[in-house]
């Protein structure tokens, strides 16, 4: 597993993928930061956090679409598949990789949160517990978005297919809140249950709900677990 985990690692920051995703993402943020926090002076980043959550959508895809895609590129795919090493493993390095990819993403953004702080008048009061929750959400949304994104890929082996397709599947459960609540019947509860974003909203007015978290940590690992799923079925096959 660390084996996989480092490969893809490397493999992220070895070509300009990761850097152009890291570029994007941070022009992303740095344009939010300036309509929230400069143009309408909010001293909490947890808008900004709130305002980029769609741009997941569109990211997580891109950062995930060549994770198994690649194999067959590489000519990897049926030593994967015929390895010793349980699939399991593979998929849980893989997604550790892309998980982490993220994370130095988010990581660099805490150089806002800090202007904030060095920009506010004297006295004034920052959200910072508001931020700190907001933080945890996010992360916590992108980490059940890569797990759906990698489950999606796991059906394609072309990398547009799996870029596009994991954006339609994260635009649907982006937009799951509301189509529940448009439904309204015991079908659109459930969506409005299951749907990430919800939860997200819990972390993002500051509330740190245990709940929420361990609702994100099962769906993640459950999309995880049908990533290995059809994987081990294919290669039965």
């Amino acid at each position: 597993m660390l084996t996989i985990y480092k490969r893809e690692m490397g493999s992220y920051f070895r070509s300009p993928v990761a850097y152009c995703i890291i570029g994007f993402f941070m022009a992303v943020v740095g344009l939010m930061f300036w309509i929230n926090s400069i143009l309408q002076g909010s001293v909490q980043f947890s808008a900004t956090l709130n305002a980029i959550g769609v741009y997941l959508t569109f990211i997580v895809p891109i950062i995930t679409m060549r994770l198994l895609s690649d194999e067959k590129k590489n000519g990897t795919e049926v030593l994967l598949r015929t390895c010793p090493v349980p699939m399991w493993r593979i998929v849980i390095g893989k997604y550790m990789a892309a998980v982490s990819l993220f994370l130095v993403m988010t990581i660099l953004t805490f150089i806002f949160p800090v202007l904030i702080a060095f920009l506010v008048e004297e006295g004034a009061v920052v959200g910072s517990a508001q931020d700190f929750g907001s933080y945890i959400g996010f992360i916590m949304l992108g980490m059940a978005y890569i797990a759906i994104s990698l489950f999606v890929s796991s059906f394609t082996e072309s990398q547009s297919v799996a870029a596009v397709s994991g954006i339609v599947v994260l635009l649907i459960f982006y937009f799951m809140q509301s189509i529940g609540a448009s439904l309204g019947s015991k079908i659109g509860a459930v969506l409005q249950w299951l749907a990430p974003l919800a939860r997200y909203q819990d972390f993002t007015v500051g509330s740190f709900n245990i709940a929420s978290l361990i609702f994100y940590l099962t769906f993640s690992a459950m999309f995880v677990f049908l990533t290995y799923v059809n994987l081990e079925r294919k290669r039965v096959l």
